[in-house]
């Protein structure tokens, strides 16, 4: 007790580590109200959406907000054009919310904003680089885990497309990939005139292992261990980095943490030699 006195003390008797205290702490309070605010946003949002689907089957509460968040960002990305000045703010950290307000994105942006949305519904979502002419991220959609149907559901909220299998439920990736010829005759021309047909459901993948050379590598490597091949590789990290604040809210916890203890240890040894 007597030497977290003496920490405390030292930190308050010195203006640098009371401004580095000052700053860390400021910071994470201040991530941590962004984040609040964004999730309140995306709470509003499924709020609308619950509103006007209630008592209804999930599936059309989920399609409510795919065509919503589909219109929003369209309308506003009318507007921008992709001309939108980004500030400081937005630039850095990146969030989902500057993505909304400006439409910005395209398959990207779309995906992005829905799985937060779909996040804040209270669903499991995963985003997926589809393979188009033989390379992954060529297009960006999202599946959804629907616990009224047991499985995985794919939509791609850009083309505000869904497809129905035979059973007359909506139809996962695998399902689309093994019949595209016959899915693809699903896709409704009013909403989706300018499909591009390279969009073929060929293939998907849910995480870029390579993108951290090392570390990604060796993540995946013990996932495979642990979970097996198969369910390693469908693991998407995406949906849960969605919200940015929070992310770098508890990484500047981490450092805060690091930091506090570097100090206290060489206050330690100050004090014992």
């Amino acid at each position: 007790m007597k030497f977290i006195k003496a920490y405390f003390l030292k930190v308050y008797q010195s203006p640098r580590q009371l401004l580095i205290h000052a700053f860390l702490m400021i910071s994470i309070c201040y991530l941590q109200i962004e984040s609040n605010h964004e999730s309140a946003l995306f709470q509003n949002i499924v709020q609308v959406s619950r509103a006007k689907t209630v008592g209804k089957h999930d599936t059309v509460l989920i399609k409510h907000l795919m065509f919503s968040i589909n219109k929003m960002m369209h309308d506003r990305n009318d507007i921008f054009q992709n001309t939108e000045q980004l500030s400081f703010k937005a630039r850095v950290i990146q969030s989902v919310d500057a993505d909304l307000m400006y439409g910005a994105g395209a398959c990207g942006g779309l995906s992005k904003v829905f799985a937060r949305a779909l996040k804040a519904a209270g669903y499991t979502t995963r985003i997926g680089q589809m393979k188009v002419n033989g390379n992954y991220g060529g297009h960006i959609l999202l599946e959804t885990y629907l616990p009224s149907l047991q499985k995985w559901v794919v939509m791609d909220p850009l083309f505000l497309l869904v497809f129905i299998n035979p059973k007359g439920e909506w139809a996962n990736f695998n399902e689309v990939h093994d019949n595209w010829e016959d899915y693809k005759k699903q896709i409704n021309y009013k909403y989706n005139i300018n499909y591009n047909y390279n969009y073929n459901y060929a293939g998907i993948r849910y995480t870029n292992w390579s993108k951290v050379p090392v570390l990604g590598k060796l993540v995946y490597k013990g996932l495979v261990l642990v979970k097996g091949e198969a369910s390693a590789n469908t693991i998407s990290l995406r949906p849960y980095l969605l919200d940015h604040y929070r992310f770098y809210k508890w990484m500047l916890v981490f450092v805060y943490g690091i930091y506090i203890m570097a100090s206290m240890v060489l206050l330690n040894k100050q004090i014992k030699y």
